[in-house]
């Protein structure tokens, strides 16, 4: 169900906070920008845990020509989030985000959700970035998105 993003780059083995640390100008980005600092970090936390526990099926977007143009998708199985065992694992604090710097292109944090039912189930889909254009990209490639 996870999008097959035409020009996008599937990041592998990293969360979003972590993959914009891991380029040049994402500090910056994340400092620049709290709102999508924190966006990030609860997306993070809500799609590590639950993919551990297998509830989450997620990956990691960023544009090929513009790698700040990043976000994430996740898609939580309804019948495996309720289940107390994942609840109870997945429960914890959430850290603060913040700061201030300079950022060099405009940057538009972008999220939606929304549940999708198919096959007698229901499924949670969560998807954000860093700008309107990879949010359009998501939703264009996710069954039944309508948000962007």
């Amino acid at each position: 169900m996870l999008p097959d993003l035409p020009n996008h780059t599937v990041v592998e083995g990293q969360t979003l906070t972590e993959y914009f640390g891991t380029l040049s100008e994402g500090a910056a980005l994340l400092a620049g920008h709290p709102e999508l600092a924190a966006l990030a970090l609860g997306v993070d936390k809500f799609i590590g845990c639950y993919q551990d526990v297998g509830a989450v099926q997620a990956r990691i977007y960023s544009d090929k020509e513009n790698p700040l143009s990043a976000g994430a998708v996740a898609i939580a199985d309804r019948n495996a989030l309720l289940d107390p065992r994942n609840l109870l694992a997945c429960i914890k604090p959430v850290p603060e985000a913040g700061g201030v710097s300079i950022q060099s292109f405009a940057i538009e944090p972008c999220s939606a959700s929304y549940t999708l039912a198919r096959d007698g189930n229901e499924f949670y889909i969560l998807y954000a970035g860093t700008t309107q254009e990879i949010c359009r990209a998501f939703c264009a490639q996710l069954e039944e998105c309508t948000a962007h």
